[in-house]
């Protein structure tokens, strides 16, 4: 297993605490893992323009009319284990 060494991402910057753990000369490269989650951009707005050019423009095409739908989907089928 590789060396895994605690320090704090400052402003770009890792900040080694106590000061750096022994390293080679020269670059070396590594890998970070962040701890705490990063902030996500909100979508909401965007989302909401794109259901406006959706209603816009007359809603999604190829769908039958919804009490249709509902009533394919419903339709009676055999429940397990009752032969009728």
């Amino acid at each position: 297993m590789l060396p895994t060494y605690p320090a704090i991402l400052r402003d770009g910057k890792l900040d080694w605490g106590d000061g750096p753990p022994p390293l080679p000369p020269g670059d070396v490269p590594v890998y970070v893992t962040l701890l705490v989650p990063v902030p996500t951009t909100n979508g909401g707005p965007a989302m909401a323009a794109a259901l406006e050019a959706l209603a816009a423009a007359g809603g999604p095409s190829g769908f039958s009319e919804p009490d249709e739908w509902q009533r394919e989907v419903r339709a009676e089928r055999p429940l397990p284990g009752r032969d009728e």
